[in-house]
């Protein structure tokens, strides 16, 4: 059953008792007035009767006055006054004021008071005996249109009270209804469904958490599709590298060899072999020096360096690399122990982040010394790369190119990133929680 159904279930429901309880209540003290109404109406045609029978031994026409006080009682709404003889034969009746419409038969059982009749014994006649009989048909009648009345009135405000209700539950449940729908819509409209903050106070927070929450996952899809982007164009830029080193460093090698070939080929046809070890030499050479050219384009193709070798042998291995190409570069490691104290999750992100920081300062400054530094402490670890060298770019701003996506690999490791700008470079930071705990920006 849906919320709304339960509310109307449950406002009718309370309804029923509290009717149903009132008329209990209702029906009790009605019962009870009418046994008090009955029980006054039977004294004082008692004390009627009593007043009349001590003057009746004195009439001249006792049974002319004995009819008289029967006819008294005729059209009593509460009373009937019969007299009977000995053997229980009717002699007089009056007959009592009955309603146009009576009563249901369970009803006026439920209400039926418990006041019995009395009998007197007539003054001056043989065993004649004069009987006063309540009836409470009138009063149970009247009870009875009293309250089909009021039960008809009952039920008209509850039917319009739970409309009432179901109309302003619906108005109140509509919010709910298109947050609903804009959460099953969210994925496919990429991000773009908002709701509009309407609707009951309480209702507002949710609202504007949704449209919140719809704006953050909006900004977290274009910065992904961004680093998609960056991410393809660093793969072309590092195939091109690789493609220009072997076009510069492994072409011209090979093209050498094949020279060399060549003319140990037609040495040995002119059977002039003098000059052939120095050709082997020269080959010997050129295939030595392929081989260091493609053992260093594997390690720039292989991602995990720091699991292989160690962080720290990784960090030099990568200083190393660098340093044969940037001869001019001054670089400084201060690694404290790296493999002993920086926890394990944490070696290849401190590995990838160096590696970007120093690659970023070499392509976008003129640099002339990088200081790279790991650092635990009780607190925690620290990686930093410290630039210093200008940027090459007109307008002095730090390139944008891989800092999201270093950003979101140490925040992916509960930490955080700073990057501090200064007139003679730029330094990156990642602090990260020895605990697992997550650093707060």
């Amino acid at each position: 059953m849906s919320l709304r159904g339960r509310v109307i279930a449950l406002v009718a429901l309370m309804l029923l008792i509290s009717a149903s309880v009132y008329v209990l209540i209702s029906w009790n003290a009605a019962r009870s007035d009418l046994s008090a109404e009955l029980a006054a109406a039977k004294s004082g045609g008692l004390q009627t009767v009593r007043s009349a029978f001590e003057d009746l031994p004195r009439s001249d026409h006792p049974r002319r006055d004995l009819r008289q006080l029967v006819a008294t009682f005729e059209g009593n709404r509460h009373l009937i006054a019969q007299v009977q003889d000995s053997s229980g034969r009717l002699l007089m009746s009056s007959n009592a004021s009955m309603p146009r419409e009576q009563a249901p038969r369970w009803f006026a059982a439920l209400l039926h008071p418990d006041v019995q009749p009395v009998a007197v014994t007539v003054p001056g006649a043989s065993n004649e005996v004069l009987s006063l009989e309540p009836q409470p048909a009138s009063d149970i009648a009247a009870l009875w249109s009293t309250t089909r009345d009021a039960t008809g009135v009952f039920a008209l405000a509850a039917a319009v009270g739970l409309t009432l209700i179901y109309w302003i539950i619906r108005r109140a449940l509509s919010p709910l209804i298109d947050l609903s729908n804009a959460l099953a819509a969210i994925g496919a409209s990429g991000y773009r469904e908002r709701v509009e903050e309407t609707g009951p106070p309480e209702l507002r927070p949710l609202q504007s958490g949704f449209n919140a929450m719809a704006e953050r996952l909006a900004e977290i899809d274009a910065r992904n599709r961004a680093l998609e982007a960056q991410l393809l164009t660093i793969q072309d830029e590092e195939r091109a590298d690789i493609a220009r080193d072997l076009h510069d460093e492994i072409g011209p090698h090979l093209f050498a060899v094949a020279l060399d070939a060549d003319m140990i080929n037609r040495s040995l046809t002119r059977g002039d072999s003098h000059l052939i070890p120095e050709q082997i030499r020269s080959i010997q050479g050129a295939v030595s020096y392929m081989q260091r050219q493609v053992r260093e384009l594997i390690a720039r193709l292989r991602p995990t360096r720091a699991a292989e070798l160690g962080l720290e042998a990784a960090i030099c291995d990568l200083i190393a690399f660098w340093q044969a190409r940037q001869p001019d570069v001054e670089f400084a490691a201060e690694l404290d122990q790296a493999d002993a104290n920086v926890p394990e999750p944490l070696r290849d992100v401190i590995y990838h982040l160096v590696q970007e920081a120093v690659a970023n300062a070499l392509r976008h400054a003129r640099t002339e010394r990088l200081d790279i530094a790991v650092t635990a402490t009780s607190h925690g670890v620290t990686a930093m790369v410290a630039n210093r060298g200008v940027t090459k770019a007109a307008e002095g701003d730090l390139p944008g190119l891989g800092l999201a996506s270093m950003r979101e690999r140490v925040q992916a490791a509960g930490g955080i990133l700073e990057i501090h700008r200064g007139a003679e470079g730029w330094t990156v930071a990642a602090r990260f929680l020895k605990t697992g705990e997550r650093l707060v920006a």
